[in-house]
């Protein structure tokens, strides 16, 4: 497990975990080959990367955590099968390897996609790109159900992250993941990393910062007291958006 802050390169894939944990057939070490960055998850004292994306944590901006269910659903599983089998071409050793990949993500998925909250994971991590515009890489199914599974990873993620000076939003405290065996959803408060919140026991999460036009003033809301706990479990909602390529319209009803 890497360490919390990383101080040395720790990385891992879907690929390495499957020659970690099974005896692969000499037939599935080829396609195997083809999938060494996929799902990957690392983290350095130098930078980060998801799915063979890096970056720096000196272009880095801010880290995104949320919820793994808001990450990872069921369409998201059926759009990962279909991603790995695109990725190999039709040779030997291509059905093993796909067959045991999504039994894997089966076996990290079905104790915490049934629950209200399956535990945080970094989601996104911002950063500024050429010309100084900001880029997003977000973490794939694979990186998602690992950092669930293992908090450790997303502990140095965002303990490496807050090293380097890097914001780091959504992430619930102690005292929402204890209040999530009760209801689901998070506490939210619009305060700003030094403020606190309006009642001692009410926990503080971080809004990530809207885009405003130039010009525009700047609008400070006051923190909302906490819904009450009944009416949370029955909304179940969350402020963080979940990822687009993850929303579906709902079918429009007809008239009358």
């Amino acid at each position: 497990m890497p360490s919390v802050p990383a101080d040395a390169l720790w990385e891992i894939s879907l690929a390495a975990y499957l020659r970690r944990r099974t005896d692969l057939p000499s037939l599935a070490l080829k396609p195997l080959g083809l999938l060494d960055r996929y799902g990957e998850v690392a983290v350095g004292p130098d930078h980060m990367a998801f799915d063979g994306e890096d970056v720096p944590w000196d272009k880095a901006v801010r880290v995104i955590v949320r919820d793994l269910v808001e990450v990872v659903s069921d369409k998201a599983m059926a759009r990962e099968a279909e991603k790995i089998r695109h990725l190999l071409p039709p040779l030997p050793g291509r059905k093993w390897v796909v067959d045991h990949a999504m039994a894997l993500l089966g076996e990290f998925a079905a104790p915490r996609l049934t629950k209200a909250r399956g535990g945080d994971v970094v989601s996104e991590v911002v950063y500024r790109g050429a010309l100084g515009r900001e880029k997003t890489v977000q973490c794939g199914v694979f990186a998602a159900l690992l950092m669930a599974t293992w908090p450790e990873v997303r502990n140095s993620l965002m303990a490496t992250a807050r090293l380097h000076g890097v914001e780091v939003y959504g992430e619930a405290v102690p005292e929402a993941r204890e209040a999530a065996g009760h209801f689901s959803g998070h506490i939210y408060s619009a305060a700003s990393p030094n403020q606190t919140s309006a009642a001692d026991d009410e926990p503080t999460l971080l809004i990530p910062p809207q885009p405003s036009a130039a010009g525009e003033p700047t609008v400070m809301l006051p923190p909302q007291s906490a819904p009450h706990a009944d009416d949370l479990a029955s909304s179940g909602s969350a402020v963080l958006p979940p990822r687009q390529d993850l929303w579906t319209p709902a079918e429009p009803r007809p008239e009358g």
